[in-house]
């Protein structure tokens, strides 16, 4: 086994989910521009007696029973966020990050490991050379790719190369609720903004650790008759060299489409900086989480060489979303037409500030 201890420094606001979503004065509510999530089972028992339905016979919502006092009480609340939704409505939703029981954040080790995964297969796709036809992609969304996965990792899951390599889940606060601020997100297209979303997520700056391990048993003589690994071992070996490949072409091509765009200028910079950046042998950047775009989950520019079959595929899988009277989609036009951002409020107007899920990888032997 070769262990090595890892750090993830969050650069730009990190959103994973925990499949739920969140209701204003049901689960949160918003006092002075930060938002409280509720301990719902505290308030019921505090205010008891309040518990009463009106005329039409409806419950107050928990958030409704709460006073000025009540907010000096850290008892009814699980935590606080800075930042608050932009909508006031009862039942406004907000994605909720994930958390232990705590309430504490967490970045699922499978996660992390989902994105060391599209990193190597890009990078491995002209060493492997795999044959892309309509076939190649099948007919189920949920399962597209599929033949692809096999010639680049192993025929099966029992012979897939990512048995070789386990990751840990990655912790880092230790408090309820720590290093989260509310985000308000839209979609981007280069002259427009739409479509806000609102969700928990991790700031810049914040740090996660654990540990990331290669089984070098799965590289032996013994293994090697059964699943064939050892001419892709240095696909582990390489690991952070590769994912920093993968992510130096991304970080490209997204600072040039940022440019392209209006009033985007903060993003741009970001890639810029990015770009720039001296990272040496153990560090790498990546982008994990929502956010992260077809791009960053997908084989990517291999599967656009092919014009005629990737029209094909947008077809098909219905890739491309446009709203109504938008005009229809040409071969050849650029693809994804829209990047999901961090916005911030700058002279009473919302303004692009961040990307979502951008994070420093650094492997540390022991």
């Amino acid at each position: 086994m070769t262990v090595y201890d890892m750090t993830l420094q969050v650069l730009s606001p990190v959103h994973i989910g925990d499949g739920d979503e969140l209701r204003q004065d049901f689960d949160f509510v918003v006092k002075n521009g930060r938002t409280y999530r509720l301990n719902e089972d505290a308030i019921l028992l505090a205010k008891e007696e309040q518990l009463r339905p009106d005329r039409s016979g409806r419950f107050p919502l928990p958030g409704h029973l709460l006073t000025e006092a009540d907010f000096r009480n850290a008892a009814l609340f699980r935590y606080s966020l800075s930042g608050a939704p932009r909508s006031a409505k009862s039942d406004a939703r907000l994605k909720s990050f994930i958390k232990d029981v705590y309430d504490q954040p967490y970045i699922p080790g499978s996660s992390l490991k989902g994105a060391l995964r599209t990193a190597l297969a890009w990078t491995g796709w002209s060493e492997v050379k795999p044959h892309l036809d309509r076939a190649a992609i099948g007919r189920n969304k949920s399962w597209a790719g599929q033949p692809l996965e096999r010639k680049l990792f192993g025929p099966d899951p029992n012979h897939d190369l990512l048995r070789a390599l386990h990751v840990s889940d990655l912790h880092g606060p230790t408090k309820a609720g720590q290093g989260l601020i509310l985000a308000n997100a839209q979609v981007l297209t280069k002259k427009s903004a739409g479509s806000p979303v609102e969700l928990e997520a991790v700031a810049g700056e914040v740090a996660f650790t654990g540990s990331l391990t290669i089984d070098e048993t799965l590289f032996g003589p013994l293994a090697e008759r059964e699943l064939h690994f050892d001419n892709r071992r240095a696909w582990l070996t390489e690991l952070i060299a590769r994912v920093q490949r993968h992510s130096g072409a991304r970080i490209q091509q997204l600072a040039e489409w940022y440019e392209q765009g209006e009033g985007y200028e903060a993003i741009a910079r970001f890639y810029r900086d990015l770009a720039a950046a001296k990272l040496g042998k153990r560090r790498a950047l990546m982008q994990i989480g929502w956010g992260a775009g077809w791009d960053g989950k997908t084989f990517w520019t291999h599967l656009q060489s092919d014009a005629r079959l990737f029209e094909q595929l947008v077809a098909d899988f219905k890739l491309h979303k446009a709203p109504p009277g938008s005009p229809e989609r040409k071969p050849g036009d650029p693809f994804p037409r829209s990047k999901r951002a961090a916005m911030a409020m700058k002279d009473g107007t919302a303004r692009a500030v961040a990307p979502f899920g951008w994070v420093l990888l650094e492997l540390k032997e022991k």
